[in-house]
């Protein structure tokens, strides 16, 4: 039980880094040293997803693997800017948030009981979801600083990154657009329409998996990184 209870654990700590990541960004966006202080919670929810990713060992080894040269080229990033490109950067932690998502939406799908730990995995998958796009929208932006239009406030010349891309990829993936960032190339609107398509297939998912949940017989909850008879690793 206690390993049990320490895997429940993992989902939730990363959870909570998701939640400090995602309230420190606006309130230090603006300062001098907020790049650091974003550095910093965006590398606790790196290292929070090594152990969200399960209990198996090869599991662990490909996170640890990927989340490698995330940290790496992020630091890189942040004490020498401009030394590694900013693709190189930004696909280095898509790649980690990527299979990290991809480990905790098939927890959300093949658990037989919906518990906290499902519940922290699927609000995970979707703040992930929302991180790895915002990444997407970021070098769109600097590939086409005209790909989208924003808003007066944030200054001639501002592109879409940082907790902007954050924001906009939130309003997208949870429909809730308030129109103040529009895509303005066909680029941006055809990726701002496959977020969207992924946020409303994603919760489609999730509210039949909670039907089917609660309409199924009880059965024992399996922790995360452990497979029912006759699954295998993906």
């Amino acid at each position: 039980m206690k390993r049990e209870g320490r895997r429940r654990l993992s989902v939730a700590h990363l959870l909570i880094a998701l939640g400090v990541l995602f309230a420190v960004q606006p309130v230090v966006d603006q300062f001098s040293y907020g790049d650091l202080i974003e550095s910093v919670a965006f590398t606790g929810v790196l290292l929070a997803g090594v152990s969200a990713v399960g209990n198996r060992r090869r599991t662990h080894a490909i996170a640890a693997l990927l989340v490698a040269p995330a940290l790496l080229t992020r630091w890189i990033d942040h004490f020498w800017p401009g030394f590694l490109p900013t693709e190189v950067c930004q696909f280095a932690a898509i790649l980690f948030v990527a299979y990290v998502g991809w480990h905790l939406l098939r927890f959300v799908i093949v658990a037989p009981q919906v518990n906290a730990e499902v519940l922290c995995a699927a609000i995970s998958v979707l703040l992930l979801t929302a991180i790895i796009w915002s990444m997407f929208y970021t070098l769109l932006g600097k590939w086409d600083p005209h790909a989208f239009q924003l808003p007066t406030t944030a200054g001639e010349g501002a592109r879409l990154d940082g907790f902007l891309a954050v924001y906009f990829s939130l309003q997208v993936i949870t429909a809730n657009s308030f129109g103040d960032i529009v895509p303005a190339s066909n680029i941006a609107r055809v990726l701002t329409l496959a977020e969207a398509l992924v946020g409303m297939f994603y919760l489609a998912i999730f509210i039949s998996r909670l039907v089917g949940a609660y309409t199924s017989e009880p059965a024992a909850a399996v922790p995360l990184g452990e497979e029912r008879a006759g699954e295998s690793d993906p």
